[in-house]
């Protein structure tokens, strides 16, 4: 989602709050670098949670 700054960051879904990677909280992107944290995150938890149809990260 796009922050009041013209940011974007990477919503954790589950939880209703910025995602993070590595300790890092997955704000202050481009559109472009959030859209891919956020399918490297859907990714790497798809594939522990049996690759389920609802993604856990997203960008809006």
């Amino acid at each position: 989602m796009q922050d009041p700054c013209d940011d974007w960051l990477v919503c954790d879904l589950a939880f209703d709050l910025p995602a993070e990677m590595d300790g890092r909280p997955l704000i202050g992107l481009t559109r472009s670098e959030a859209e891919r944290l956020a399918d490297r995150a859907n990714a790497a938890i798809g594939g522990q949670a049996g690759h389920s149809p609802v993604p856990f990260a997203g960008v809006a």
